[in-house]
């Protein structure tokens, strides 16, 4: 089950929600490498706040972005932990950013874009038709 599904299919939880998504929320929150812009942070806080005051009754908006946020944030875990495994080192040990991960995806979407336009296409220059002199 993806992040995103089981944000949406129950956006009114009747009891405590303290699941993995609370706690990857936490997580992100927690993470000074993972950084968000003033607007987006106070949002996350407050949601962060409502779900671990009790019941939570988010509204659907606030549900989808702390869904969007978390799949990125996942996401960026993922390409830091790359990282270090090509550094040779610990994900703890690598300076590895927002920005960073920001630049990586740009990488590997013109690198799929690059696979699926080779997958069309060839290197080989088209043939020259035959010209003939009569």
């Amino acid at each position: 089950m993806t992040v995103l599904h089981a944000v949406v299919s129950s956006p009114h939880p009747s009891r405590p929600v303290d699941d993995a998504r609370v706690q990857l929320l936490r997580s992100l929150l927690a993470d000074r490498d993972w950084s968000q812009d003033v607007a987006l942070r106070t949002r996350l806080l407050q949601a962060a706040a409502s779900l671990r005051d009790g019941v939570a009754l988010l509204d659907e908006a606030t549900w989808l972005l702390v869904a969007d946020e978390t799949a990125h944030y996942l996401d960026f875990r993922r390409l830091r932990t790359l990282e270090a495994e090509l550094r040779g080192c610990p994900p703890d040990a690598v300076t590895y950013t927002r920005a960073d991960w920001l630049a990586a995806r740009n990488a590997e979407a013109a690198l799929a874009s690059h696979l699926r336009h080779v997958r069309f296409s060839s290197y080989v220059p088209e043939p020259v038709p035959m010209f003939r002199i009569h």
